[in-house]
């Protein structure tokens, strides 16, 4: 394995979307590059015994944003400008830029990405403490409103999902050749797949003739058991797909109550290209990770439930582009997908056709790729100095 580039992703745990933007373009780099490169994923936060007030605000993100709304919302808005969020990155830096100095020291890579705007600042700063010009990325994991701490000047190169991001980012400084519209990496598969939908179907233990309904969940997610519930004795016939994202409460319940029409309910997956390649319709919250994902897959969208501050933004995005719609209760989405099912599903095939124009099926193997080149050329350049130092000597 010798001479092969060495790629460090920084992610976080507070919710899924950071992390699994990381295994997309890890698993990317391993396709495009397979035996020239080892990618390593590290969340920062848990390599330091000291960072108990960071593992704690991780640990319980889930429980404090879907509890306390109110509070979040104002601290999202009032930390939502380069002259506050500049007093949060000091803060970061005091306490993440020597774990990751060390961090770096061990894996030496040959490039360094970021997918959460708390380690842009802490990541730089032991970069230039160690003088480390080695290439540094971040990618942007939401789809609009996203906050401006994402917009530290250290990264070399910032991954972004749409113009109203690239825009942010330019009025708080970010020079736009810096400045890439890729999309938030999804799973590769989402690019490489193109097997029959009847056959997933078949294979996963579905009908493959029925409308098909996933819904995708979390702890943060509510409402999703009233809203299935509304869909009982529903006029046209279906089936539904329910990820509840270890909301075992909800899992429980699924799995005990008596449903009128096919249920299949699973904890986790692994293979989500597979189980929305067998939807018809996706039914979610406003997850900026989980929309892509269903952009990918060129699914309509029913959102039942947002968070305050990015998510709202996210709302906005798949409404104002005409890729999905939000319902407000139980009610709203058996309305909703009653109206898009008449007229042999002339309204679900517009939103549809809507959400797959958002799709970025290939950003994973996009950012992987610039990572790699990135890289490349910092060895190609570290090489040629080498030379004409030695040719001077």
């Amino acid at each position: 394995m010798t001479g092969n580039k060495r790629f460090l992703i920084l992610t976080s745990d507070s919710g899924f979307g950071h992390r699994s933007a990381a295994n997309s373009v890890a698993k990317a780099m391993g396709l495009l590059h397979p035996g020239e490169s080892e990618t390593t994923i590290v969340n920062p936060i848990h390599e330091d015994s000291g960072l108990q007030l960071l593992k704690e605000t991780e640990r319980n993100y889930d429980y404090d944003i879907k509890n306390n709304p109110v509070w979040f919302r104002f601290t999202y808005s009032i930390l939502d400008s380069r002259p506050a969020s500049a007093l949060v990155e000091n803060t970061l830096i005091r306490a993440l830029s020597e774990p990751l100095e060390r961090l770096i020291r061990s894996i030496q890579p040959d490039a360094v990405l970021s997918t959460n705007q708390l380690f842009n600042a802490p990541t730089g700063a032991a970069l230039k403490s160690m003088k480390h010009k080695i290439p540094f990325h971040t990618v942007v994991t939401d789809l609009a409103d996203v906050h401006t701490l994402w917009f530290n000047p250290d990264p070399d190169r910032f991954f972004v999902a749409s113009e109203q991001v690239r825009s942010k980012a330019v009025a708080n400084g970010i020079p736009p050749a810096h400045i890439s519209i890729s999309g938030i990496p999804v799973d590769p598969d989402f690019k490489t797949r193109r097997t029959p939908q009847s056959e997933t179907r078949l294979r996963l233990g579905l009908d493959p003739q029925l409308t098909t309904l996933l819904f995708v969940g979390s702890r943060r997610v509510s409402g999703i058991f009233e809203h299935l519930e509304a869909l009982e004795n529903f006029s046209h016939p279906i089936q539904a797909i329910v990820i509840t994202g270890g909301d075992d409460e909800l899992l429980e319940k699924l799995c005990a109550h008596p449903w009128s029409y096919p249920l299949l309910a699973a904890p986790f997956v692994t293979n989500i290209p597979e189980w929305m390649e067998c939807a018809d319709i996706l039914v979610t919250k406003a997850g900026g990770l989980i929309l892509s994902e269903g952009f990918a897959a060129g699914l309509p969208i029913i959102l039942i439930d947002s968070l305050p501050g990015q998510e709202e933004g996210n709302l906005r995005f798949v409404l104002d582009h005409q890729a999905g719609v939000q319902v407000e209760n139980p009610r709203g989405l058996s309305g909703a997908v009653d109206s898009w099912l008449r007229e042999d599903g002339r309204l679900l095939k517009s939103f549809a056709l809507a959400s797959q124009a958002l799709g970025n099926p290939d950003a994973a193997f996009v950012i992987a790729g610039a990572l790699y080149e990135a890289a490349a050329k910092k060895a190609r350049t570290t090489h040629k100095s080498d030379r004409a130092r030695s040719g001077h000597e």
